[in-house]
C-alpha cells in the first residue's frame, strides 16, 4: 500500500525519460471489474484521490492514471489495483488467466512496455533521444529496452539495469526474477523470505540463524 505525493522535478524527469523508449506466485487475487471505469475516463495524477472501486493503467510518460476495465487488462502487464484486504490500491500484474498476482514492493522492476503504454514505440524513441540522448545511445548499442523500478514511496523511476521483471511481494515477503520467461525464486539462508530495510533487501536471519538481519548488497 502506498500514499502518493507530487514528485520533484528531477525525479519526474527521470520517470518521463525512461518511459519514452520502446509469472508464478503463492496467491492470486481475481482482478475486479471497476464499477465506474466506463463513466470516469479522465486521467488522474498520482497525487489525486483514487476511487477504491476502480483499477488503473499507469502512463509513465506523464505519471497519469486512467481507469481500466477488466476486459482490457493485458496478461503480464502492470496496473494499480484496488485491494480490499489493504483498503487501498497496490501495484500488481496480471497473469495469463486474468488474475492479479503479487503486491509489488520496493525494488520491483519491469520493462516499460509492460505498463501498457499508450504512446507508440516510435514516439517514445524520439522523445527519449531528445530528453536523454546518452541513455538512448546506450540502449541502442546494447539492444536493450528500458525498465522502471518501484521506490519505497510507491513511485516508479529509471532502473539502471534492463531486465525481464523482478518482484518483491509485500504479501509474502518473497522475491522472484524472470529469466527466459520463467519466474525464478531468489533465495538466501532463510529460503525465499526477505525484508526491506535501509533501502535494500535483507535476510530475516544472519548467517544460519543469528538474531540480526544482514544486508544483501548483490541482490537488488
Amino acid at each position: 500500500m502506498f500514499s502518493f505525493h507530487r514528485s520533484q522535478p528531477l525525479g519526474r524527469a527521470l520517470i518521463v525519460a525512461m518511459s519514452l523508449a520502446g509469472f508464478r506466485a503463492t496467491a492470486a487475487e481475481p482482478a475486479p471489474a471497476p464499477a465506474s471505469a466506463a463513466t470516469t475516463p479522465r486521467p488522474l495524477s498520482l497525487g489525486d484521490r483514487l476511487d477504491p472501486a476502480v483499477d488503473y493503467r499507469y502512463d509513465p510518460l506523464n505519471e497519469k492514471l486512467t481507469p481500466i476495465a477488466r476486459k482490457d487488462l493485458k496478461p503480464g502487464h502492470v496496473y494499480l489495483r484496488s485491494s480490499a484486504a489493504r483498503g487501498a490500491h497496490v501495484w500488481s500484474h496480471v497473469d495469463a488467466g486474468g488474475q492479479f498476482r503479487y503486491e509489488l514492493g520496493p525494488g520491483s522492476s519491469f520493462p516499460v512496455r509492460l505498463f501498457d503504454p499508450v504512446a507508440d514505440q516510435e514516439t517514445r524513441r524520439k522523445a527519449l533521444e531528445t530528453r536523454a540522448p546518452e541513455l538512448a545511445r546506450r540502449l541502442a548499442v546494447q539492444g536493450a529496452r528500458p525498465s522502471l523500478r518501484l521506490g519505497a514511496d510507491g513511485r516508479w523511476s529509471l532502473d539502471p539495469a534492463s531486465n525481464e521483471g523482478r518482484i518483491f511481494d509485500l504479501a509474502t515477503g518473497q522475491r522472484f526474477e524472470w529469466h527466459m520467461g520463467e519466474a525464478v525464486p531468489v533465495v538466501n539462508t532463510a529460503g525465499n523470505t526477505w525484508i526491506w530495510s535501509g533501502g535494500r533487501y535483507r535476510s530475516p536471519v544472519a548467517g544460519y540463524g543469528g538474531a540480526e538481519p544482514v544486508a544483501v548488497d548483490c541482490c537488488w
